[in-house]
């Protein structure tokens, strides 16, 4: 059995290729890989690792200038001896990052989440010093290396992160509560039980919080940078494609070849074209051409194509309502028109033997112009809805779909300053909403017509 490389969890577990070299392996230790954000290049790990230690040492640099004016001038009573140590401690582990990253770049990954951990004992040994657990303003460090720690961390790395500065947190108040470390009192609050209970509550809220933030906002950019490297490889792969496409164009267009075949192959290669087309449109940034059209003639002229590549066995109903007014969209033509033509097939496929289309045109408020295409095929279940315009994600079965026509019509639409809403029931069928801004000139006319209204 074979696995796609984009199928590979990890990056750092794939096998490194090169023309004319022995296949190499990337050499993490064990028990550190699945720490490590498996969507986070390792040059880029690497990269922005240099810029973070760099930053790290100009930082507690300053810090301890800062605390050795304390400690030779005896500023505000500050116990500084302790914290220096533990500063120049810091200091020597920042420090012997640098030749490691000349030496044995391949542990530049796990040195950093190394570091990022001992953070959390360096920080709540500086809070214990520096006010004790009344000192709100350093708990809110935990927060910051906890969203720092997610760029790094995988999912389970971030969550082994903040259990390990809500732990240490924990254990630094329950010491000091029972007394056996002492207090550092800087700002004269009255220690009392309730108080502590209080600061326990408010630093661990806010830290489940800003995990919960700094997971979903890295989940987000995963998904974008896997989308990102989906369209390159489609691109790539849409190129590679085309050259054999035009070849044998080519040799089944020469005399002498039978005609039988040819129209077979013919079929084939404007299928496999249309494919090649849909990735380099999901792939690739194309400069707009804005046109101001009525959105009447566009969705006409989208149909006329849809219907004539709906597979011919499919009996299909189709049925149009457009408003009496002129509905003006300034929108790049063929844009639109590629993403009605894809809702529209998606509707015609989704009814296999046959079925109703419903196409409605109308005004959606002052801003919007709203086609919606409503079919009664086999609809979408409630939990496929929100994977539906995922690249690559189909509901449909056999040779029907790639998965493509509804990612490139939200991609469309949004580009021309539209979206898309669906609404479906399984068994019942679905129904598409885009929705496009009006040309000013409409915006002007008369009072808004809604759907549905009269």
């Amino acid at each position: 059995m074979t696995t796609s490389l984009l199928d590979s969890e990890n990056p750092w577990h794939v096998p490194c290729f090169a023309q004319g070299t022995p296949t190499r392996t990337r050499k993490i230790p064990d028990g550190t890989g699945d720490m490590i954000n498996p969507h986070l290049r390792p040059s880029t790990h690497r990269r922005l690792a240099d810029y973070l230690f760099k930053a790290k040492v100009i930082f507690i640099l300053v810090l301890l200038t800062v605390l050795m004016l304390f400690h030779f001038f005896q500023l505000l009573g500050l116990r500084t001896t302790p914290v220096l140590l533990a500063l120049f401690v810091e200091t020597a582990v920042f420090c012997l990052y640098f030749p490691l990253r000349r030496g044995r770049p391949d542990w530049v990954p796990v040195y950093n989440v190394a570091s990022l951990f001992l953070d959390v004992l360096a920080v709540t040994f500086v809070l214990h010093y520096f006010g004790g657990i009344y000192s709100m303003i350093w708990a809110a460090d935990y927060i910051f290396f906890i969203a720092l720690a997610s760029v790094f961390l995988s999912r389970k790395g971030r969550l082994l992160y903040a259990v390990c500065a809500g732990t240490a947190y924990s254990l630094l108040c329950f010491f000091e509560h029972q007394g056996v470390l002492p207090r550092h009192n800087l700002f004269g609050v009255p220690a009392s039980g309730t108080l502590d209970l209080f600061c326990w509550l408010s630093t661990m809220s806010l830290l489940i919080t800003g995990g919960f933030i700094a997971n979903g906002f890295m989940e987000m950019l995963s998904r974008i940078q896997r989308f990102a490297d989906l369209g390159r490889l489609s691109t790539e792969l849409a190129h590679e494609i085309r050259t054999p496409l035009q070849i044998i164009d080519g040799v089944t267009a020469a005399p002498g070849f039978p005609e039988k075949g040819r129209v077979e192959i013919k079929a084939q290669v404007d299928r496999i074209g249309r494919f090649v087309k849909e990735m380099l449109a999901l792939g690739r940034e194309e400069k707009r051409k804005l046109t101001r059209i009525r959105v009447q003639d566009i969705v006409d002229y989208s149909l006329s194509l849809s219907l004539q590549v709906a597979p011919p066995k499919t009996d299909v109903d189709l049925r149009r309502q457009f408003p009496e007014e002129d509905l003006w969209v300034m929108v790049d033509i063929d844009q639109v028109t590629k993403a009605l033509s894809n809702l529209v097939r998606n509707g015609i496929e989704s009814m296999p033997d046959k079925g109703r289309l419903f196409v409605t045109v109308c005004r959606c408020g002052f801003e919007w112009a709203q086609v919606e295409i409503r079919d009664t095929g086999v609809g979408i279940h409630r939990n496929e809805i929100g994977r539906i315009f995922e690249p690559f994600y189909t509901t449909k079965t056999g040779a029907r779909g790639v998965g493509l026509g509804l990612a490139i019509a939200r991609k469309y639409a949004e580009a021309n300053g539209g979206r898309i809403e669906v609404e479906s029931v399984a068994g019942r069928g679905s129904t598409f909403r885009m929705r496009l801004p009006l040309s000013h000139e409409a915006r002007l006319n008369v009072r808004p017509w809604v759907c549905g209204s009269r």
